[in-house]
C-alpha cells in the first residue's frame, strides 16, 4: 500500500560526489519541512542502467509515493525543492522539474549556459529533435516535453504508464543511429509523451550545476571587455538537435 505523500530521494554516482551536492541534499532533508522516507543510490558508470535500477527498486520494493531525482553534481536547496513539492499533483502534475544549465559547447573556452528544458520538434527527417526552452519565463510553472533528470519530482503512477509503452519495461535507454544520439533522460520523456504523462517545469527552481571550465582570459573578458574570437574545439559530437549534455 502506498504511503500518502511519502518521498524518497535518489541519485546515481560513480563513487564520488561534489561536496556542494551533498550539502544541498542534507539541507533539503533537514530544513525543507518535508520528511523524507528513504535515500536511494546507485553507483556505477552506466547511467541508463543506474537509473533503471533506481526506478525499479523504488516502484517494486518500496511504498513511497514520490521520488526526487537529483544528479550528483546538481545543488538543490530547501526553497527550490519546495517549489517542486508545493506544485506537484498526482493526477495533473505527476512530473515536476526544476531548472539547471548545461551547454552545447562543452569543449570551448567559454561555455554558453542553456536551460536543460526542452520541447520536442520535427527534426526534418521524420523523427523528433529537441529545442531548448529559451529564454525561460521567470518564476513560472510551465509545460515542457522533456528535461534533464538532474532535478525531477516524480509520482509513482508515472512508472506503470511508461512501462506499458516501453520496450520490455526498459524506461531508460541510450540510443544512437548515425550521427544522432538520444540520452536516457530524453528516451524516458519520449515514453512519457507516448503514454500522455505530462511534464511541468518551475522556472523559479533553479539549481547550480557543478561543471569544470577554464578560468581564462575568455571568462575574464566576458566580464570586463570584448573577448577575442574563441578557438574552436576539435571535439566531434553527434547532432546537437537531439543530444542532451549533462
Amino acid at each position: 500500500m502506498t504511503i500518502k505523500n511519502s518521498v524518497a530521494i535518489a541519485w546515481c554516482d560513480n563513487g564520488m560526489v561534489d561536496g556542494k551536492f551533498m550539502q544541498g541534499i542534507t539541507d533539503v532533508m533537514l530544513k525543507s519541512g518535508v520528511k523524507f522516507a528513504s535515500t536511494l543510490r546507485s553507483q556505477g558508470n552506466q547511467i541508463a542502467r543506474q537509473r533503471q535500477t533506481v526506478i525499479d527498486y523504488w516502484y517494486d520494493k518500496t511504498d513511497h509515493e514520490w521520488l526526487l531525482w537529483v544528479d550528483s553534481d546538481v545543488v538543490i536547496s530547501p526553497d527550490t525543492f519546495r517549489l517542486l513539492w508545493d506544485n506537484k499533483d498526482a493526477d495533473k502534475r505527476p512530473l515536476v522539474s526544476g531548472v539547471y544549465f548545461t551547454t552545447d559547447n562543452p569543449e570551448e573556452p567559454l561555455m554558453v549556459p542553456m536551460p536543460t528544458v526542452f520541447s520536442f520538434v520535427n527534426d526534418g527527417d521524420g523523427g523528433f529533435g529537441l529545442s531548448r526552452i529559451h529564454p525561460l519565463p521567470e518564476n513560472k510553472l510551465i509545460k515542457a516535453d522533456a528535461a534533464g533528470f538532474g532535478f525531477i519530482l516524480m509520482h509513482r503512477s508515472v512508472v506503470e504508464k511508461v512501462r506499458a509503452v516501453a520496450p520490455d519495461g526498459q524506461v531508460f535507454m541510450e540510443m544512437g543511429r548515425g550521427t544522432k544520439f538520444i540520452g536516457e533522460d530524453i528516451f524516458f520523456f519520449a515514453l512519457c509523451d507516448k503514454a500522455e504523462v505530462p511534464l511541468y517545469c518551475h522556472t523559479g527552481a533553479t539549481a547550480p550545476h557543478m561543471k569544470r571550465f577554464s578560468f581564462d582570459e575568455h571568462y575574464y573578458k566576458a566580464f570586463f571587455g570584448k573577448p577575442k574570437e574563441e578557438p574552436k574545439s576539435k571535439l566531434i559530437t553527434p547532432d546537437k538537435k537531439i543530444i542532451t549534455p549533462r
